[in-house]
């Protein structure tokens, strides 16, 4: 079914706060530019949204000469290479720098694909069980003793045949989708080669490519109907596929190419279209319903087209859910009217290990808020060009023999944060607008933080061509924004003490999703075809005893689990043990159901990630984690187990979702305005004391409305978003959270935590006329820092909503890019149609328990009184007016 909301807002109002008046030029300083409208919408929000399609012009002029220029190693965006100074702690880290995998096996610029390796990430199996208590809120059993389990990389490196491709992709193995129209029929794997496509780079394969990602398995299109219910994993292998048009994807699906030899998706001489490759896909509404997208391991090449016409590479207008990782884009080097990527309107919050050759722009961005992970900048005649948007954080950002490195000349993006990043043989780090002096909103805030930087051009420069900050070989913490305490600092420079347990080489730690490039089809198991354990995933059967059996000799054995798609019923706790490494396929959904998970008083996990006090390896990627029916008791998943290493423990491009999807009846049965009638989850993750996790591209959402459902209509109230009680070391890298009850992120007593974009969304039937008041209907449990909401009148509703980020105690707590938004308030029509009037909550952050050393950098808001409530200022939005409507760049009354 195509999503189809309500169009009856008037494109831009939403934008402003009703009454507020304000002149020609204060809202060009926050809209997004543009040449044309389209009726986008805030993330489901229904929210118009401005959007900027125009091309850059051959003004951006890339080096010419490329051949001094440096080939950047299959390693070029791992947090081994290119060491930054260590910033202001003098000790070291308390961790050695792990043997991490490759962060780009594609290799650049040669023209052909290259192979790579995986290294191994540990040499040694062991297993010891040692005692330990485990948490009243998760019972477990005796033999739930922690243990210690990591496991070795391949024995024999393998790169002849892909391990994916080798599975079993037509027979008992092959993924099942129990919600398309012919399940038995359906295609979940498609293989492009199987509908004849040619890939040695001759004819026009647009056509046949086009039908490998649309096909319904019975002659017509899944395209159009609906995100969950009709899977696809699209794969390439090896080879240069020539288009001669534009190739359209589709909602629900995973396109993957081979890292062992990528696929090169390649732009005839003769390409007649804009974009060589469509993400946005229209067929389900506007940008930001445009969900659950992934591209991974392919080349996308540009330079047969003339540098002359204008062509963007890959379109990206998508929402949460969607992901780019491990992609290359080559375009001409020079004059060149060639776009990398332009990321148009939107709402997805993580791109990630991007390398982008030559073009006259790298990569357009108007989407509301992403982290941009390891992106590398070759050649580019202006790297990052700021169209729009709202909060950008570049993390791990390499600008190598660029123009110029950001353009926030527009005045368009709200915020924006430099983190963690080099600039070498390149003009200017950032060119901007000076807001300093404007009245009302202000917008091209930015912050610069563990810059290194190698290049006689300043580092900053405005409008005007005032140099704003001197080229110098490094920048601990530099901002141009508004502070709190404090006023706008039209740059300002102090330093960041940022734990060492979060730094690997100086820089906050981070790891690229595991490809495991190096293993045969011998390292890897199927659940679908383990003889004397029969797994269905057909969304009837209960799946818990045969999975959990599977993933613990899986587990013992050191083997890859893949869980082909499905959907996998567990009626009790599904523990995955250290030593696990899982793959799904197109987001393969385990969902819960049952009495164990009913009783909000003793609630229970649905997914286990290890015991408490595990240590080891557990690698998850590519799934979903849900509840199939109302289970007030259900914590959809626990963490518990930490590494030996940062990043041992990790989740990549997986979700959690609280109703909305095809499998779960919740889509039909939560239609009561009261959401004590729809008390659906308990917590969506949460991240315990004992544990250690590195988290990306991970997406919490409980529906705001029906993704597969006849009717958008539904109210839910999920009690908690993502708790983070652990004190060992977390990395939440490019993370949303929307729409849950308590809160969408509480740290609770944690140390040593870096989250890098906090994306959330209050729930849109709290504030004004709201029939549940909270933290009602849910208790409040002070064990796990549950807010109380005492510091709010008894009547008050819009004090007792939501808050988009509680910080209670704690230490060492790093938080960079906040994109807190409210839209909605009272009774909830499904129509996007009635935005709340004034302010939707009182207040969207708050701070309380004394944390020590907490960092916290670039908070954007939307329809909040109080930014943060802290105690001591209680900043207010319409004191920070700025963004979309509020932006505090740096906030400081808890950092040293």
């Amino acid at each position: 079914m195509a999503m189809s909301f309500g169009s009856n807002i008037p494109v831009g109002d939403a934008l402003r706060a009703p009454g507020r008046a304000r002149d020609v030029d204060a809202d060009r300083a926050t809209a997004v530019p543009s040449t044309r409208i389209l009726d986008g919408r805030d993330s489901h929000a229904g929210i118009p949204v401005q959007v900027d399609a125009a091309q850059p012009a051959l003004d951006a002029i890339a080096p010419t000469d490329t051949s001094s220029l440096p080939v950047p190693s299959s390693n070029i965006n791992s947090d081994a290479s290119s060491p930054l100074p260590t910033p202001i702690e003098s000790s070291p880290p308390v961790q050695s720098s792990p043997p991490v995998e490759s962060t780009s096996p594609i290799q650049s610029p040669p023209p052909a694909p290259v192979t790579s390796s995986e290294p191994p990430t540990l040499s040694t199996s062991t297993e010891i069980a040692h005692p330990s208590s485990v948490g009243p809120t998760t019972p477990a059993s005796p033999s739930d003793a922690p243990k210690v389990k990591t496991c070795p990389g391949p024995a024999q490196q393998s790169t002849d045949v892909y391990w994916l491709h080798s599975q079993d992709h037509n027979g008992e193995g092959a993924g099942y989708a129990p919600f398309t129209t012919d399940p038995k029929r359906y295609p979940v794997f498609r293989n492009v080669m199987d509908y004849s496509v040619v890939n040695d780079g001759s004819g026009d394969q647009t056509a046949r490519l086009q039908k490998a990602i649309d096909d319904d398995g019975n002659g017509g299109s899944r395209k159009g109907k609906g995100v969950t219910r009709n899977p696809a994993e699209v794969y390439l292998p090896g080879g240069t596929y020539q288009l001669g048009s534009t190739l359209t994807l589709t909602v629900g699906t995973i396109i993957v190419g081979d890292p062992n030899n990528p696929p090169i998706i390649k732009a005839g001489p003769n390409f007649q279209g804009e974009f060589l490759i469509m993400g946005y896909d229209k067929m389900n509404g506007n940008p930001e319903t445009s969900f659950m997208m992934l591209v991974k391991n392919v080349i996308l090449d540009t330079t047969a087209v003339s540098p002359s016409q204008s062509i963007t590479a890959l379109q990206w207008g998508v929402a949460q859910g969607a992901g780019l990782t491990n992609i290359q884009v080559r375009m001409p080097t020079g004059s060149s009217r060639h776009t990398g990527i332009n990321i148009v309107a939107g709402s997805t919050i993580a791109v990630t290990d991007v390398t982008i050759i030559g073009g006259a722009t790298g990569i357009i961005n108007s989407n509301q808020q992403v982290n941009f992970k390891n992106v590398h900048f070759i050649a580019c005649g202006t790297a990052f060009e700021a169209s729009g948007g709202w909060s950008v954080l570049l993390q791990g950002a390499v600008f190598e023999s660029c123009g110029t490195g950001v353009n926030m000349t527009t005045n368009a993006l709200g915020s924006l944060v430099i983190l963690d990043s080099v600039s070498t043989n390149s003009g200017p780090l950032i060119r901007f607008y000076d807001s300093s002096h404007d009245a009302g909103y202000q917008n091209s805030q930015f912050l610069i933080q563990n810059l290194e930087y190698n290049s006689k051009e300043p580092i900053a420069v405005d409008t005007k061509g005032h140099t704003r900050l001197e080229a110098t070989a490094h920048v601990d913490t530099w901002v141009w924004g508004t502070m709190v305490p404090g006023a706008y600092a039209p740059g300002g420079a102090w330093n960041t003490h940022r734990s060492p347990q979060l730094l690997v080489d100086g820089k906050y730690f981070t790891k690229a999703q595991p490809t495991y490039a190096g293993f045969s089809g011998q390292d890897i198991v199927n659940v679908k075809t383990v003889p004397g354990h029969v797994v269905k995933g057909d969304g009837v059967t209960d799946d818990t005893v045969a999975l959990n059996a599977i993933l613990a000799q899986n587990a013992a054995n050191c083997k890859i689990t893949y869980i082909p798609y499905g959907v996998y019923r567990v009626s009790d706790t599904l523990l995955i043990p250290v030593g696990s490494r899982i793959v799904g396929e197109a987001w393969s959904v385990i969902s819960g159901y049952g009495d164990a998970f009913r009783n909000s008083n003793s609630p229970r996990a649905v997914v286990r990630v290890g015991n408490p006090g595990d240590v080891g390896t557990i690698e998850i990627q590519d799934m979903r984690f849900s509840v199939a029916e109302v289970l007030p008791g259900a914590k959809v998943l626990e963490i518990n187990a930490a590494g030996q290493q940062p990043g041992d423990v990790g989740l990549w491009n997986t979700m959690v979702m609280v109703g909305g999807t095809a499998e779960t009846s919740i889509s039909t049965t939560c239609t009561s305005q009261d959401p004590k009638d729809c008390m659906a989850a308990y917590m969506v993750m949460h991240l315990t004391e004992t544990s250690s996790a590195y988290i990306e591209n991970f997406w919490g959402w409980t529906a705001d409305h029906n993704l597969d459902s006849k009717s958008l209509f539904t109210i839910i109230s999920t009690g908690r978003g993502i708790l983070v009680e652990s004190t060992k070391g977390t990395w939440l890298t490019g993370t949303g959270s929307e729409h849950h009850w308590l809160y969408n992120y509480n740290f609770h007593k944690a140390s040593n935590v870096f989250a890098g974009l906090l994306q959330s969304e209050s729930p849109y039937m709290q504030g004004s006329g709201e029939f549940e008041k909270a933290p009602a209907p849910w208790t409040v449990d002070p064990q796990i820092g549950d807010p109380d909401f005492s510091w709010c009148g008894p009547n008050d509703d819009k004090c007792r909503t939501a808050l988009a980020t509680n910080v209670d105690g704690g230490s060492n707590i790093a938080l960079y890019n906040s994109a807190a938004w409210a839209f909605f308030d009272g009774s909830w029509n499904g129509l996007y149609n009635e935005p709340c009037q004034g302010k939707c909550q009182a207040n969207m952050m708050r701070v309380t328990g004394a944390p020590q050393n907490l960092i916290w950098y670039s908070i954007s808001t939307r329809m909040t009184e109080v930014i943060v409530l802290d105690g001591k200022t209680n900043p207010r939005e319409d004191n920070h007016a700025g963004g979309w409507e509020g932006i505090i760049q740096a906030y400081g009354e808890f950092a040293g």
